[in-house]
């Protein structure tokens, strides 16, 4: 049977990924996309995308977890544009990325060995390959997808017939760098094609070109910061990642070959020296497969392999805070299939054909139960637990999910657990302390034990990390609590010096300011908060504030903006209502009936909905019937 055309190929892609990912287009955002998307004030503003360009902190709501991946920025900022937070828009431009790679790695398979069952295996491979679930559904990921993407393309490019699109693939190269620094491996990978594939002198100029490019690449994140700022907060030392990711590369090459048990947290600690059984073992295993390939001489094949190691490289030599990852294997990935259908390719008969077909079968069978596991938080982190109960991660995520659903004790359990592993993990803590911030609420006789009990977990964060964002805004929140307000304001002053973006801090700053009474500074506060993120408790907020001060019209305005997100409130309902009953007053006292008698009308709706919601609340009742009989 022969292979389909290229048309056909094309076809049989787009309906195989597509048919895989349909139920991933429900699942939600997933922890790194919430300080860089869901937070992320930067990318709600299209204006904001040459900024993208140049400063690393744009990337995240967090300063400190700042970096140059603009060209993702870009797309996570067109997204919002098109459809805001609607969370499956995002999952579908992930899923178009993965189907335009499955395409580029078929592209590059016929490019190398011409149309075929071995192209369209490699692309059909690549695009089924369960480790890809992590990159197409977590949109986070989508830096290793664009990166994958651009460098497939400047790839394709290069390897193309005369050499003529050179100028193409640097352009290519260059976006790639925009998306994600791993795409600095592909001039090697580059020279190592030719070196291994070309049968006439390699074509120097080109070579340099792309890496004048890399190193123009490395000027450009050393001016930045961004560079320096990476290696100043390395987590271990280079000595201690060699040997850990000694055995991440024997790791990564067995979920390469058999992809089950895949988790967002694999269980993997960092090796406790040279002389460890895991290092030892995976080290003369390397050692056999280097000399392999060796033996191997300057085998086609012999590029794949090579392909793989390469691009592997920046994330092994570099420390990183995650020891291994599946996302990390997707540009790798790629390498691999090439290998497996170049290999493929020479099977001929209908037995290898057929073999593939059900190998392909079962992978997309994986592939779409994991996409059930990343369709929430929760359901993400449990498979987690279940698989690496040892590392406290996956214990504090879990407890954040279990505690969105309010499943409390549960919660406090998985943060409890994460402790037991980890005794100095500010999260964990953290969220402990949360936890009796928020009991402290709900037991008024024991309230101010919970309160002084969460200060001192609190406290106990901010000893391993004084810079420790979520233990800074909370203590200052619970210090609020305790009538300490000086001790709360130097928090959140605090706060916002260390975390410019970061909106609860100016909120709080607000509270505090109107709890003194200086509601000048107050409004001030609110405002700040509100350009860095839209809610409707800070207009609450604002609009108590404007009151306070005599600003009726403003402070109604702030109200009429928070009902617009909140309609339900029926704190903002009734002091909407108050509102416009003393503005209805004064426009009649003006002699402006019209407007005095709109104003009163839309104030008459507004205790309607109080009565209806609360028929107890405040004075609604009573202002309602004096409504009635004047606008009779």
């Amino acid at each position: 049977m022969n292979a389909p055309g290229s048309r056909g190929s094309i076809a049989i892609l787009v309906a195989c990924v597509l048919l895989v990912y349909a139920n991933s287009f429900e699942g939600s955002f997933h922890y790194d996309d919430f300080h860089s998307i869901a937070w992320n004030p930067h990318i709600r503003d299209l204006g904001n995308i040459p900024s993208f360009f140049i400063d690393p902190q744009l990337f995240s709501a967090d300063p400190e977890k700042g970096m140059y991946r603009p060209l993702l920025l870009v797309t996570y900022a067109i997204n919002y544009a098109l459809s805001g937070y609607e969370v499956w828009s995002y999952h579908w431009v992930n899923v178009g990325l993965h189907l335009l790679c499955s395409l580029l790695v078929w592209g590059i398979g016929r490019r190398s060995w011409g149309e075929g069952w071995g192209a369209l295996g490699s692309g059909l491979l690549f695009a089924l390959h369960p480790l890809a679930t992590e990159p197409a559904n977590y949109i986070s990921s989508r830096s290793e997808l664009l990166a994958a993407c651009f460098f497939l393309s400047a790839f394709l490019l290069f390897i193309s017939r005369g050499g003529k699109k050179t100028g193409v693939a640097l352009v290519c190269f260059v976006a790639g760098l925009l998306s994600k620094s791993v795409v600095i491996t592909l001039p090697a990978v580059l020279l190592f094609h030719d070196w291994l594939r070309r049968e006439k002198p390699i074509a120097w100029g080109r070579h340099l070109s792309f890496w004048g490019v890399g190193v123009l690449y490395v000027g450009v994140i050393a001016w930045n910061r961004f560079l320096g700022d990476s290696l100043g907060k390395a987590p271990r030392g280079l000595g201690d990642q060699l040997w850990t990711q000694c055995k991440g590369l024997v790791y990564y090459l067995k979920l390469l070959a058999m992809p089950v048990g895949l988790n967002v947290e694999h269980q993997f600690t960092v090796a406790s020296g040279v002389g460890e059984t895991g290092v030892i073992t995976s080290f003369l295993l390397l050692l056999s497969l280097v000399f392999f390939c060796w033996r191997l001489g300057k085998k086609k094949e012999l590029l794949w392999v090579g392909w793989a190691f390469v691009v592997l490289m920046p994330a092994s030599l570099i420390p990183l805070n995650v020891l291994v990852n599946e996302h990390r294997l997707y540009l790798p990935l790629a390498g691999m299939v090439l290998l497996v259908g170049e290999t493929w390719r020479g099977w001929g008969g209908m037995v290898g054909r057929w073999s593939g077909l059900v190998l392909l079968c079962i992978l997309a069978g994986l592939v779409f139960q994991r996409n059930l596991v990343w369709e929430d938080e929760l359901s993400l982190w449990q498979d987690a637990a279940a698989k690496s109960p040892g590392m406290p991660r996956v214990h504090v995520h879990r407890g954040n999910a279990l505690l969105e659903r309010g499943r409390r004790v549960e919660a406090k359990t998985a943060f409890e657990t994460a402790l037991r592993f980890d005794p100095a993990h500010r999260a964990a803590r953290t969220n402990l302390a949360n936890l009796f911030y928020e009991a402290a609420d709900g037991e008024r006789e024991r309230s101010r034990e919970y309160l002084e009990r969460a200060a001192r977990e609190y406290a106990l964060v901010l000893e391993i990390d004084p810079g420790y964002r979520e233990a800074l805004n909370n203590l200052g929140s619970v210090s609020l609590a305790l009538g300490e307000s000086e001790r709360a304001r130097k928090s959140f002053l605090r706060l916002v010096d260390l975390y410019p973006n970061f909106a609860d801090g100016y909120f709080n700053l607000g509270l505090v300011a109107a709890g003194d009474g200086d509601h000048r500074e107050a409004v001030v506060r609110f405002k700040r908060a509100l350009e860095l993120r839209p809610e409707a408790e800070t207009l609450y907020e604002l609009g108590n504030s404007h009151v306070l001060l005599g600003e009726l019209e403003r402070g109604a305005d702030a109200y009429r903006q928070a009902k617009r997100s909140n309609g339900k409130d029926v704190r903002l309902a009734n002091n909407l209502g108050e509102v416009l009953l003393v503005l209805g007053e004064k426009a009649l006292q003006s002699g402006d009936g019209e407007r005095g008698g709109a104003l009163w009308r839309e104030a008459s709706e507004n205790f309607q909905q109080v009565v209806r919601q609360d028929p107890q609340y405040g004075r609604a009742a009573e202002r309602l019937k004096q409504l009635e009989s004047r606008l009779r």
